[in-house]
């Protein structure tokens, strides 16, 4: 395809670079970007020299026409830093591509967009991608979360020309079950959920639906199992709402907790487990949290939304540790073990990747379809690279032993929602 301007044409070739490097995460075993580096002399191949030496083309050369470079400052080791400034250049929307209302991608976040945890990431992926490939994007707020407002929301987007509709979370299963069928010509993103009727049963998924679901007893799994590994033994879970992601995230947790004591063979371990109801701080999680710490116990996973903020506060108190979820949290504070994680992130990149090249539309393989993303997808675990290790008892290497495990299928664990894990364990219900 023919790009009409030299800037454009740097863009796409850095947008091509960037996608090939994010793609490299969740959903690799099933599709990959590459970015072939073009035949010395021709005219793609200046415009990629353009990008990776930045500091070589401009240097005495002030009046080159290129925007993109005018956006990029010099810097003392161009060789390192040139790359890493393009993509700055690149994601602080330049051209503008986010938009109030009437982008092509449509996000609709259930709760605060920059929340720091589940839609900030569903939102990098989208800014990601969208900003890498010069596709304008908007988000949609939701009024007061109630079933009318999910499906408001999707209609006031549709109303301003979205082409795909980005969907945070199971609150967005009822309206885009009802829409599926009314907005054929709109393709949906549901991110932790699949389209369901109004008694919550699922229905069959639309071809202009692709849904995305996470093995998140995977990641608990892996939590539970390194926490009693590093030699704690008395533990607690603080569920948000009890919905199918957080149960999973729960179960795991105590399957990993009861699978790693029986290795050490420790009679010790023991976990409290409650769900809280809700997804926001409150003084009541807060008393259960510091009550738990106050008789014993050593770490508690807190698990949805907002509501690690009054563990967070209790463990601070207490001086006990926390479990995080879904995204690394680590850097919230030192009485952060780890976090069980699951990479939105890319899970939103590779779909719209997936929908754009097949033309504006889900292909063939994402059509209708619920993909799983686990450990298999490299989706799925505990933080490892970029983030404070705090296991001290514990190395890398002993939890790659074991997340190979899982991700071998060598280690099962199981999904089910509806019956309680069998663990010998003593857990507090």
């Amino acid at each position: 395809m023919k790009i009409g301007t030299k800037e454009l044409r740097v863009r796409a070739v850095a947008a091509g670079l960037i996608l090939a490097g994010v793609l490299t995460g969740c959903g690799m075993s099933k599709q990959q970007t590459v970015t072939e580096r073009p035949k010395e002399g021709t005219e793609e191949a200046v415009e990629v020299m353009d990008i990776l030496t930045i500091h070589e083309q401009m240097e005495g050369d002030e009046t080159a026409d290129v925007t993109i470079h005018e956006q990029i400052e010099k810097t003392k080791e161009p060789e390192e830093t040139d790359w890493r400034d393009a993509m700055e250049a690149l994601l602080n929307d330049m051209y503008g591509d986010y938009m109030e209302e009437g982008g092509e991608i449509a996000f609709m976040p259930d709760g605060t967009l920059m929340d720091g945890i589940y839609n900030e990431e569903i939102y990098k992926g989208i800014r990601m991608y969208a900003l890498a490939a010069g596709v304008s994007f908007s988000c949609y707020g939701v009024e007061e979360g109630t079933a009318d407002d999910y499906r408001e929301a999707i209609k006031r987007a549709v109303d301003h020309q979205a082409k795909v509709i980005v969907c945070a979370g199971e609150n967005f299963q009822k309206a885009v079950g009802e829409l599926q069928d009314v907005y054929p010509q709109i393709s949906f993103l549901l991110i932790d959920g699949v389209p369901v009727d109004a008694d919550k049963e699922e229905l069959s998924i639309a071809d202009n639906v692709h849904c995305v679901v996470f093995k998140e007893e995977q990641a608990g799994y892996l939590a539970g199992y390194m926490a009693v590994l590093e030699g704690y033994s008395r533990f607690g879970f603080i569920g948000g709402v009890e919905s199918e992601p957080v149960i999973r995230y729960g179960y795991g947790y105590l399957q990993g907790i009861d699978d790693a004591a029986r290795r050490l063979e420790r009679e010790d371990v023991s976990v409290h487990y409650w769900y809280a109801g809700t997804y926001v701080p409150s003084e009541e999680i807060r008393e259960k949290a510091l009550d738990w710490y106050g008789s014993g116990t050593e770490v508690i996973f807190a698990c949805g939304g907002q509501l690690y903020q009054s563990v967070l506060e209790a463990a601070e108190d207490a001086d006990g540790m926390m479990i995080g979820v879904d995204v690394d949290q680590c850097r919230e504070s030192e009485r952060v073990l780890t976090s069980a994680v699951k990479d939105i992130e890319n899970a939103v990149i590779i779909s719209l990747d997936d929908f754009y090249a097949a033309g504006g539309q889900w292909s063939d393989g994402y059509a209708g379809v619920k993909q799983l993303c686990g450990a298999k997808e490299n989706c799925t675990g505990i933080p490892v690279m970029n983030t404070e290790w705090r296991f001290k008892n514990v190395t890398a290497d002993e939890y790659y032993e074991v997340f190979h495990q899982v991700r071998r299928g060598e280690i099962e664990v199981a999904d089910a929602v509806d019956v309680r894990p069998q663990v010998s364990v003593t857990v507090e219900y």
